[in-house]
């Protein structure tokens, strides 16, 4: 009778380890990929952990070129993002619904430099205050991100049970850091406009960083899984 028991007990234990493994196998897997979004062009590389955990690392950005207006002095600016990223992605049921949640790091070099416009009286206007330029000198400004910067976000797709081949992803979030501010006025300019003038306009450029502490972050991807 004993014998009897064991049997179906050790085939039972049997079939569950192998189905355990084959999981568990099934659930570390690895992706590459490519995208683009508001952080610019995307390249990463991923790997599932289990069924719940994956990890990922990224390079990302662009350069543009616009203008912006701070106080009354409009600048020529490049806006340039360049950073790397890791992330951890947490998948609350991904066999039914590739739906993560995210926690990173965000790391580089993103800023915002620009150099103030010269009118066609050939004055650049500092706080409402008009200054003449010598010698080619011009007032510029830079508001540069922290080296380092925390990420949130959620997301679809990088499913480390999902099947090998192409698939899409998205991932939204934000990235928190408040820009520093670099004001460089030329001692001429600054004696023409006065120091209350400089300290305000440089202000202004702080309140305007303040504004971009919090920066939004959307990309689309193509993935390979293998």
């Amino acid at each position: 009778m004993k014998m009897t028991v064991r049997k179906p007990l050790v085939t039972l234990c049997v079939f569950c380890t192998v189905g355990l493994a084959g999981q568990a196998a099934h659930a570390q897997s690895n992706e590459v990929y490519g995208g683009f979004g508001t952080g610019g062009l995307v390249l990463g590389a991923g790997h599932g952990f289990n069924p719940y955990v994956g990890a990922r690392a990224e390079l990302g950005g662009f350069s543009l070129s616009h203008t912006f207006t701070s106080g009354s002095t409009d600048y020529d600016a490049n806006l340039r993002l360049i950073h790397g990223s890791v992330f951890a992605d947490f998948f609350p049921a991904a066999a039914w619904f590739p739906v993560h949640f995210t926690a990173g790091v965000i790391f580089g070099g993103d800023q915002v430099s620009g150099d103030a416009n010269t009118s066609s009286n050939g004055t650049i206007t500092i706080n409402g205050v008009p200054v003449t330029p010598t010698d080619g000198e011009t007032v510029s400004a830079k508001l540069k991100w922290p080296t380092v910067r925390p990420y949130v976000g959620f997301g679809f797709g990088h499913n480390p049970v999902g099947k090998p081949g192409f698939s899409f992803a998205a991932d939204f979030g934000v990235a928190y850091g408040r820009p520093h501010v670099t004001f460089n006025v030329p001692e001429n300019l600054a004696q023409q406009a006065g120091a209350e003038n400089v300290a305000e306009a440089e202000s202004d450029l702080q309140d305007k960083a303040n504004d971009l502490r919090w920066y939004p972050l959307a990309t689309v991807s193509v993935t390979y899984r293998f």
